[in-house]
This record gives C-alpha cells, structure tokens and sequence, in this order.
C-alpha cells in the first residue's frame, strides 16, 4: 500500500462509529523507589516513595485511546466503572477524548473500577497491583447493560467486544445474550477479543493470539509457531466458532483467516528494546476501524501491522498509534529495504 492509500482509509475513520463493551481499565503507572532511609514510625516498617504518577486508560479503555488516536470521531462506551476514584478518573479521561459515555453505568457496591497498578522501578516495571479481582455483577445489571448495548447497536457500524479479566463484565454464561444480538444486528460488524471465552461468540470476526489459540484448542504450543501450526489450528479454531479469525503472531506479524481467503503478513525489523504492552489492542482498534471504513483484509492486516509496530516501540507505557506515526515508521522501513 502508498502512503495515499493508508491515508485515504484514515480519512474515512471520521465517518464510522464504533462502539466497546467489555472490561474498561485504568493503567496507573508510577516511579518506585524503594531505598529511600525512612522507616514508618507507626508500623515500623520501610516507607517506600511514588512519583510521577500517570493514569491512562487500560484494557477496553486502551482500545477506546487507541481509536481516537487512529481519528475515529465517535466512539461510544458500553460497561460499569465503581463509585470510586478511579472509576471518576476514567470518566474524565473518556470525557476529555470526546467518548460517548451515555452507556458506562456506575455500580455503587460489587464492582471495584478495574485498575493495573504498574510500579516502575530501576526503569523497569515491577510487580503490579490489581484492583477489580473480586468484582460481581448482578443478572439484574447485566440486563441492563445488554439493554443499552442494544441501544447503541442501532447507530453502531462496529462493536468491538472486549473481555480480558478473571471476573468480566462478559462471561460465558452471557455469551448467549451477546449471540442474541450479533444475529439481529447484521449490518454491524463485530470484533471479539476475549482471553477466555472467545469461542463462545458467533457471528463475529475473532482475534487471538498464539497461546490463546494453542489454549483453545488445548493444544501444546510450539516455542516458535510457523505460518504452517498457525494455519492448522486456525482453521481448526475456525470450524468451532464459525467465523473470520485473526491471528496475531507477536514479532512474526499477522494471520487473517475467513472461508474466502487467507492474508499474512511479516512483522518488521525493529531494533531497541520493545514493551508489548497494549499492542494487541492496537491491533484490535485498527482492524475494527478498517473494518467500519470498508477497508479489505488484505489492506486491513498491513495497517494494523504497522500500527502494532509504532506501539510495541513506546516504553512503560501503554501505547497507542497515530496515522502520523505510521507513515513515518513506513517510510523508516522502506528506506531500511532499500
């Protein structure tokens, strides 16, 4: 693809609107530092300093960021924060992106805003402190999350269906309510990247990657999956689900499999340190984006591989990938090739 192409499709992110249900998440990243010669007088134990905290939005709410950066104007949230600091923290993050939040209910007990406490010491990130572990949400509120989210449906080109936590917002005992509503809106198009009951949803185009694939299927996964394992078992996790499957392969780049066609594409060379952190939403957010904007997979897959690449070069950080970013990483490989 030319720099125009990639470009022409951009232009169209403006158009679409694109909503996100699933498991929003704040990151909170902070700088540790753990030597620092003062000792609580009240518990006797050594005091520890934070600095430079720095909330971003995680998880779902990565992928929400990560559309607006990419230009698409009209996102719309679908879910449950806490009635607590982070869940306000998070409502004024989407505020300030311009995301629709008509439809992110406020839980007062049960629900603990889901939080990834990501301590940064040394310059590297140390062990997290999750918040939202324990979470439990009502039939009762699950009903009238699906209420809303078939409200949304009416003005949505594409639902990405997010769930990522060990108690979700969206487990298997509601996958029959999500199928439900992908059969009656067939004019949307949806994207499901689900760690754990991904092969529950018909009806949408389903994005994994190597070991959730192999976990699927519960299958051994090899140390270096070629192109051959990928295609295999894709095609066999195909047979389960019933719809298109994309495949990401980390630094091998990407997969995409639906009963028409196959595209693949290499990832890129990139040297320095690299933080994966986030780029499979990216990878999400602009295959969703590409999808609202009539874009081919062949034409989808080569986007979102250069988008995941932009993301995987940004350090302790969840990162996000721009337009700008991606011509300009283009460029850089084209005259690396030539």
């Amino acid at each position: 693809m030319t720099a125009s192409d990639i470009s022409a499709i951009f232009q169209r992110f403006s158009t679409i609107d694109v909503g996100v249900i699933g498991d929003f998440a704040l990151d909170l990243y902070f700088t540790l530092h753990t030597q620092t010669g003062e000792r609580s007088l009240e518990t006797d134990h050594d005091v520890f300093w934070g600095s430079h905290p720095r909330a971003s939005l995680g998880a779902a709410g990565n992928v929400v960021q990560n559309l607006v950066d990419l230009g698409v104007s009209n996102c719309r949230v679908v879910g449950c924060v806490g009635n607590d600091l982070f869940g306000r923290e998070m409502q004024g993050l989407f505020n300030t992106l311009g995301v629709d939040t008509e439809y992110l209910r406020t839980l007062d007990t049960g629900w603990d805003t889901c939080v990834y406490t990501k301590p940064v010491l040394n310059g590297q990130e140390a062990n997290r402190i999750d918040f939202g572990t324990a979470n439990t949400l009502s039939e009762a509120f699950s009903s009238a999350v699906f209420a809303d989210l078939e409200q949304a449906l009416n003005d949505l080109d594409v639902l990405i269906i997010n769930q990522q936590f060990a108690n979700p917002l969206l487990n298997k005992n509601r996958a029959t309510a999500l199928n439900a509503l992908i059969s009656r809106f067939p004019a949307v198009r949806f994207l499901a990247d689900m760690r754990d009951v991904g092969t529950l949803i018909r009806g949408a185009s389903l994005k994994v990657n190597t070991a959730e694939l192999a976990k699927f299927l519960t299958v051994e996964l090899p140390n270096e999956p070629d192109m051959a394992w990928c295609v295999h078992y894709g095609n066999a996790l195909r047979q389960q689900t019933g719809g298109p499957l994309l495949i990401t392969r980390g630094q091998a780049g990407m997969l995409y499999l639906d009963d028409h066609e196959m595209q693949a594409v290499d990832g890129l060379p990139l040297r320095g340190e690299l933080d994966t952190v986030g780029a499979g939403d990216t990878v999400v957010a602009t295959w969703a984006a590409c999808l609202g904007a009539g874009a081919s997979p062949a034409e989808a897959i080569q986007i979102a591989n250069l988008a995941a690449a932009v993301t995987v070069q940004k350090l302790n950080q969840t990162g996000t990938a721009s337009l700008s970013e991606i011509l300009h990483l283009r460029q850089t490989q084209k005259s690396v090739v030539s």
